[in-house]
């Protein structure tokens, strides 16, 4: 993934953070610099959006923000502490989407000792707001309370660590081949479903369990509760199949759509044609166009009744059910 990194606030001029039993601007640095060490190490292609002097704070956000807009970024990532008097970790993403990354930053930093504040609507801060790529904005730890205690015990580098790690589940790395090669030399590709994931939120695994009850596979590990390359490939080709718009998207028309169908699927039966030949119309009426025609003793499955008349299957149309037996 292509990732910008920004340690919070100056070291001089204006901006220069919050300060308590630790300073914010050094300790962002600190954090910051491991980060993109570690996000490196693990194959990613990282920027550095950090401004260490201004004149003014709007000259520091706005320096930052030219810096992640320069690049085709897949997340933008702005190292912060807090003050005030509390405890525990937050991050701020734009309108509070709840992105597993994100949540999973919390988690890990969490699991350090940090109370665990959760993933907030950071829409009024400058940098979730005007940079174009995914953003989030990690507040550590308060620099003020005893949380600044227990970070200086962990360290900087268990917390960089800890973001790191929770990104990086994120990142599928599937094998391909590089057509270009004579050797067929094999690259490295790589997919991001956290937004797929947060678009879908808690409703991931039921997602999941419609989709397989209907004979889409979502991968080895089912209904996990998990999206990832299983669940978006399986929507994917519901959406196709179904004429739905093909975005990777499960919102209120997905799950509108796979619950009719699963009403029509425990609900449909089988029927035997009874006349010589019956029409097949395009709608529950005779006033509907003939679309085709079946003939007796054929067996077909009905999905849906409508003033007697009943809806194929093979979605072929609409069949007078005078002219049938339930069987």
């Amino acid at each position: 993934m292509k990732i910008g990194v920004n340690d919070g606030h100056t070291l001089r001029g204006a901006g220069t953070g919050a300060v308590g039993i630790i300073k914010e601007g050094e300790h962002t640095r600190l954090v910051g610099e491991e980060v993109r060490r570690l996000l490196k190490e693990r194959g990613n292609t990282v920027y550095n959006c950090t401004v260490d002097y201004a004149s003014t704070t709007n000259e520091s956000l706005s320096l930052v923000v030219q810096q992640a807009n320069r690049e085709d970024l897949d997340w933008f990532i702005a190292i912060h502490f807090n003050a005030g008097g509390g405890q525990g970790v937050e991050v701020y993403t734009y309108e509070g989407r709840q992105y597993q990354d994100a949540i999973d930053v919390c988690n890990n930093i969490a699991a350090l000792g940090f109370n665990n504040r959760g993933v907030k609507a950071g829409t009024g801060l400058y940098v979730i707001r005007r940079t174009k790529a995914k953003s989030m904005l990690i507040e550590v730890c308060f620099v003020d309370s005893n949380d600044a205690d227990k970070y200086l015990a962990v360290g900087y580098e268990a917390v960089a660590k800890a973001i790191v790690d929770a990104l990086d589940q994120h990142i599928v790395v599937t094998p391909t081949v590089n057509s270009n090669s004579s050797n067929n030399t094999t690259v490295t590709s790589t997919k991001d479903y956290s937004e797929y994931a947060a678009y879908v939120g808690n409703r991931c695994k039921e997602l999941q369990e419609k989709l397989i009850s209907l004979g889409y596979d979502c991968g080895g590990y089912g209904a996990d509760g998990k999206f990832g390359k299983g669940t978006y490939e399986s929507l994917i080709k519901f959406q196709q199949d179904y004429n739905l718009k093909v975005d990777g998207l499960a919102g209120k028309a997905i799950f509108d759509k796979l619950d009719e169908l699963i009403a029509s699927k425990n609900s449909s039966y089988k029927v035997k044609i009874t006349a010589s030949v019956l029409n097949v119309r395009k709608g529950a009426g005779t006033n509907y166009a003939i679309a085709t025609t079946v003939k007796k003793n054929e067996v077909y499955t009905i999905v849906e009744e409508k003033n007697g008349w009943g809806k194929l299957k093979s979605e072929a149309g609409w069949i007078s059910l005078s002219y049938t037996t339930r069987i």
